[in-house]
């Protein structure tokens, strides 16, 4: 049933073709200050945050303050991990990636 899904559908080849748009507007972010990191491959990513004192605090104020633009993302210690569905569209991508940049370019104004 998945297989059949997967295939009729043509998901893994739209993720494919998705993949490099995808990860340019997510490496497009590596300006914004209090970034450690920005890692991924294919139609997964993850930006790991600066640490605080505390590790995980952080991560976990983007996830409310992304959570709160409208964008469900979970975050793992102080990486927010991104991975959206295959059937996402460049409209799609180009949201995701604004409203991280505008969430985590307040976050970085407000340390």
């Amino acid at each position: 049933a998945m297989m059949e899904i997967l295939h009729r559908e043509q998901l893994i080849e739209r993720a494919a073709a998705m993949s490099d748009y995808f990860l340019d507007g997510v490496f497009s972010l590596r300006d914004i200050p209090g970034l450690a990191d920005i890692r991924g491959v294919g139609m997964m990513a993850a930006i790991e945050l600066v640490a605080g004192p505390t590790v995980g605090a952080r991560g976990h104020e983007a996830q409310k303050a992304l959570f709160d633009a409208n964008l469900n993302l979970k975050a793992t210690g102080d990486s927010i991990i991104l991975g959206p569905p295959f059937i996402a569209e460049r409209h799609h991508i180009d949201e995701i990636v604004e409203k991280l940049r505008s969430v985590l370019t307040k976050m970085a104004s407000a340390v």
